[in-house]
């Protein structure tokens, strides 16, 4: 199926509360649904049957069954998403719109059409799983620190075993770094907004202290790295300060 045929964006929002309280699988069939919705009305009448292909998978995974609700249920029960019928006038023909709520500032994430482009081969579940490591990540940073894997768990509603299972595949795929009690996102298409000046002065501070525990493990490598992700994802501070109005884009 190609999906020429629906208005795919180059990058959409996805409400971390969306990504947080779905499981792995249709955090990623959410986000790829968004991809098809309109930008100002955050409205699609993608079919399941075309989201299914788009994903990669059958529909009868969007059907309830006896151990789970339907797709469009679990998106109902978020509080994110109004789901309608529409009535196609056959009998053979059914139609839904998808209503999604705007996002509120602070509480995104923005994932870009280049994460669906190069990622639409790996297992749905773990495509899932990096979506519900972004949804975590400090601000305006691929950095998730890690004080404990319980913490972790309990944002993203998943197990310890499981967490630990994927975190290990992700590292093994170079798409996933552990460094110190922190991991580093090494994924295409997740893309994070620029911080403010203050914003800027944390991150550097928070890579300083990443870069200081590397080098005094003599790891060079890993601390070249990081001085790496420091130059690139904090950017350089301005020369003069100017205002920017805040603005999410869809």
């Amino acid at each position: 199926m190609k999906d020429t045929k629906l208005p795919f964006k180059e990058y959409t929002v996805m409400s971390n509360n969306l990504i947080q309280n779905l499981n792995c699988s249709d955090v990623y069939r959410t986000y790829t649904l968004l991809l098809t919705a309109d930008k100002d009305s955050l409205e699609t009448n993608t079919t399941l049957k075309q989201l299914a292909g788009f994903v990669g998978e059958e529909l009868d995974n969007y059907k309830k069954s006896k151990s789970t609700l339907s797709f469009n249920d679990k998106l109902r029960a978020t509080g994110e998403v109004i789901i309608r019928d529409i009535d196609s006038k056959q009998k053979d023909r059914h139609w839904t719109m998808y209503k999604f709520n705007q996002v509120e500032p602070g509480n995104y994430r923005r994932i870009g059409r280049e994460f669906y482009d190069t990622y639409n081969t790996l297992d749905l579940k773990l495509r899932g799983f990096i979506l519900k490591l972004f949804s975590v990540t400090e601000p305006h940073s691929y950095v998730i620190k890690l004080s404990s894997i319980r913490k972790l768990k309990e944002l993203i509603h998943m197990g310890h075993s499981t967490i630990s299972r994927y975190i290990e595949q992700l590292k093994d795929l170079d798409l996933l770094d552990e460094i110190g009690d922190c991991l580093i996102l090494k994924v295409k298409g997740l893309i994070i907004d620029q911080p403010k000046d203050k914003q800027v002065k944390k991150l550097i501070a928070m890579f300083d202290h990443m870069i200081d525990f590397n080098e005094g493990n003599n790891k060079p490598y890993i601390h070249a790295f990081m001085k790496s992700i420091q130059a690139g994802t904090v950017g350089r501070k301005r020369p003069v300060k100017e205002d920017i109005p805040y603005e999410i884009i869809l």
